[in-house]
């Protein structure tokens, strides 16, 4: 499974209309671009491209948990 498919499987979790991985597209973040980097810098690096992550947190999703999937760190 490739990281674009975690990506689509965490937007099901959120559930809704919300799609994490349009999202980030949106930002021009590929989900390739997350692989390697350690939680903090891929939330610094997502957070620099404009999106605010604490809406996640908001949805009582775990940011760091979520981030380690699409990071290759779970």
């Amino acid at each position: 499974m490739g990281l674009g498919d975690m990506m689509g499987q965490a937007a099901g979790m959120i559930g809704g209309d919300f799609d994490l991985g349009a999202k980030l597209e949106e930002l021009g973040i590929d989900a390739s671009m997350l692989e390697g980097l350690d939680i903090e810098k891929a939330k610094a690096f997502i957070e620099e491209e404009g999106f605010d992550l604490s809406m996640l947190d908001s949805l009582g999703l775990d940011i760091d948990e979520l981030l380690a999937k699409f990071t290759g760190q779970a």
